[in-house]
């Protein structure tokens, strides 16, 4: 186990992207419960320089004249090969937030800029970042970003954007199987590999969601829960009534931190964990299944923090 695998959980279950050029959108957002609020400078704001500006213009109001409820304010700015990446740059280092989401990045020559453009800006060194893999480039090449990124905290899977780059048929509306579910196999590898890197470096790790009908929370909940089960720390979506689902689903269950309690319960004066012969429920306890139970445990912790 590396050193940077049991760090203290980073609280990412949920994060909504908003669009940072709309004034009423932002301060509407700024209520909600979600863990990370990611306001767009990217996508979500037309490709000009006007409106780039506005934008800025816009989440430069909303930030210094309001109070956020979100435990995190993130701000995607435009990526390192577009021409509004140094303005970006150069506006969030005037706000006090946490986090900055970098796309478009595509190996450590990325990075390296990134890194040395907040230098030169006098970037506090609290200012961490969030990368949006979004293609195979990146995706090859994602442990030496990270290794040539010391700010970087958080990996974000950009699953739509990866499959157009692999061909993928997947991601048409009508590429479903008989009883409607979609395949994702086309993303394993992809996933995959950036869990091994945020968990080598001590990273938390989100998934995107795919787009599709809003109304179909039970698909929702269903890649959710798949996200989970691979490892990944929360989901990244774009509307908010999907803030609760995400939340709810990235939050230890009654049922698990019931095992968990029972899992770190001493037995016969011996520490919790210390001997592989214990058995709870019938089966038998691991050391790998201590230090999951620890793992529950402390996100439950840091969840209650906020309540």
């Amino acid at each position: 186990m590396t050193a940077g695998a049991d760090t203290a959980p980073r609280l990412r279950r949920s994060l909504l992207a908003t669009p940072g050029n709309v004034e009423a959108k932002v301060l509407k957002s700024a209520g909600l419960p979600v863990d990370v609020l990611m306001l767009d400078l990217e996508d979500g704001v037309p490709g000009t320089d006007d409106a780039k500006a506005q934008a800025r213009d816009v989440l430069g109001r909303c930030i210094r004249g309001h109070a956020f409820a979100t435990r995190e304010i993130a701000i995607r700015i435009n990526g390192p090969r577009t021409p509004w990446f140094r303005d970006d740059l150069a506006f969030v280092t005037t706000l006090d937030i946490p986090t900055v989401v970098v796309p478009m990045v595509e190996d450590a020559e990325d990075m390296v800029r990134v890194e040395r453009e907040l230098d030169d800006l006098k970037a506090p060194e609290r200012l961490g970042l969030i990368l949006l893999i979004e293609t195979p480039a990146a995706v090859l090449n994602l442990p030496e970003m990270v290794k040539a990124s010391p700010r970087t905290n958080g990996l974000i899977a950009g699953g739509l954007d990866y499959a157009m780059c692999m061909h993928s048929l997947s991601i048409l509306p009508f590429q479903t199987d008989a009883g409607g579910h979609r395949h994702d196999e086309d993303l394993l590898y992809m996933r995959q590999r950036i869990l091994a890197v945020a968990r080598a470096h001590g990273l938390s790790a989100l998934d995107a969601m795919r787009p599709g009908e809003i109304s179909d929370l039970a698909a929702i909940r269903d890649d959710a829960a798949y996200a989970r089960w691979l490892g990944f720390d929360g989901i990244d979506f774009y509307h908010p009534a999907f803030i609760d689902l995400a939340n709810e689903v990235f939050t230890p269950s009654a049922e698990e931190l019931a095992w968990a309690d029972k899992v770190l319960a001493p037995s016969s004066g011996d520490e919790a964990g210390a001997t592989a012969s214990r058995k709870v429920d019938g089966r038998v306890v691991l050391p790998q299944h201590v230090e999951i139970a620890k793992r529950l445990r402390a996100l439950a912790a840091e969840i209650g923090k906020g309540t």
